[in-house]
């Protein structure tokens, strides 16, 4: 899966889901190969950083990339993003808990 593609999924879930089209107006869009993972950032103006090569190890399909965007998103429209410091991992999974 390139970039492209993933915008591209980007794009099905604002047409399929409001929730969605909220969040990604609040987001930049990155790919990033130094990341391991995808995440939103912490910053005034959130950044959705995705490693393409995370997403093809660990999404077997297009409805796997829509989660993984639907999960990123989730954390952007219930403002996890604002929240000081880096995120750890145990917060993140008390967040989903």
């Amino acid at each position: 899966m390139n970039a492209m593609q993933v915008r591209a999924l980007m794009h099905e879930l604002m047409d399929e889901n409001p929730f969605a089209i909220r969040a990604v107006l609040r987001i930049l869009s990155s790919s990033s190969r130094t990341r391991a993972d995808a995440r939103v950032t912490n910053e005034p103006r959130p950044r959705l950083l995705i490693n393409l090569e995370f997403v093809a190890k660990h999404c077997k399909t297009e409805e796997h990339v829509k989660a993984l965007l639907c999960h990123e998103f989730l954390h952007v429209l219930l403002r996890h993003t604002d929240e000081p410091g880096a995120p750890t991992p145990a917060r993140h999974w008390r967040r989903m808990l």
